[in-house]
């Protein structure tokens, strides 16, 4: 599924993502693919995995919305 991140906080390791279906998932830091520092900006639009209500597997698309 795609989402925007909506807010991302490196110093908290947790953020939200508002998915294509307008609800609100929670990311954390380990939730995000990658090696090195793991970040995600907010309006940065992501690919992720929905599980419940939170997002595994976020990944950056490199586009912004």
């Amino acid at each position: 599924m795609k989402g925007i991140v909506k807010f991302y906080s490196l110093a908290k390791g947790t953020g939200l993502i508002i998915g294509e279906d307008r609800k609100e998932y929670t990311v954390k830091l380990v939730g995000i693919v990658g090696t090195g520092l793991r970040r995600l900006f907010e309006k940065q639009v992501v690919t992720f995995t929905p599980v419940g209500s939170k997002a595994t597997e976020v990944q950056p698309t490199g586009e912004t919305a």
